[in-house]
């Protein structure tokens, strides 16, 4: 009997384990099954062929180095379920909501499932969400993340938030500059991009100040909470 030259693997969204367990044995990420679970939940398809290299699959985002990346002041590591309720202050503040995409306050559902699947996404190169904390206190106080849109272009975009009682302290250019160095040493991308709304003159300092240059104003790229749209204006930084 001719040995089956394919072999294929379902695993939940939410068991990041066993993802870690078939990316060992060289299976590779081929999207995702809706509605294919027990209970109609999606499912994560991961196949391997006969002819595939021995080891591990490659992955697009690395873990980071030793879990966690850290200049001594804050430490930005994957989210943590202890992390939630920050996460969800963050994301309902009034001025954060007016830049995001959409301009909504999410749903804490909507929040939940962000964590129940975030390493998956890790894992499947899309998207390294983080949360910042600081170094002394160990308390959460805010976030980041970067998304692996352009893997042909080897770009990502970074996003970021800090809550009220952090800010002034720089934390989310510390944030920036150690993700944006994982991503060019670890990760390899050869562009880290960040868009700003153009009234957002904090986040745009902090931009600066973690070496980012402006390349260009977008106009009416983001959506606005009264139905309108907001000129952003695009940051790159380089792989040196």
């Amino acid at each position: 009997m001719t040995p089956p030259y394919r072999s294929e693997i379902r695993l939940r969204l939410d068991d990041p384990a066993a993802q870690r367990d078939v990316i060992a044995l060289g299976y590779r990420r081929e999207g995702i099954a809706r509605g294919a679970g027990p209970d109609r939940e999606d499912l994560v398809v991961w196949a391997r062929l006969a002819d595939d290299p021995e080891g591990p699959s490659p992955r697009a985002l690395p873990d980071l180095p030793g879990g966690e990346l850290t200049d001594g002041v804050i430490r930005v590591r994957p989210v943590r379920s202890e992390d939630l309720d920050g996460w969800y202050e963050l994301r309902s503040l009034p001025e954060v909501v007016a830049t995001s995409v959409p301009p909504v306050a999410p749903p804490r559902a909507e929040v939940e499932r962000l964590f129940a699947y975030a390493e998956s996404r890790w894992l499947a190169g899309e998207a390294a969400a983080m949360s910042i904390v600081d170094a002394r206190s160990g308390s959460f106080a805010g976030q980041i993340a970067l998304y692996y849109f352009q893997p042909h272009h080897r770009e990502g975009m970074l996003g970021y938030g800090v809550l009220p009682a952090f800010r002034g302290r720089g934390y989310a250019r510390r944030a920036v500059e150690l993700v944006t160095k994982w991503a060019f040493t670890e990760a390899r991308l050869q562009r880290v991009v960040a868009g700003t709304a153009v009234g957002n003159i904090a986040s745009q300092k902090a931009l600066q100040a973690a070496g980012f240059e402006v390349e260009a104003r977008q106009l009416g790229m983001l959506p606005a909470p009264d139905g309108g749209r907001i000129d952003s204006v695009l940051y790159v930084r380089r792989r040196p």
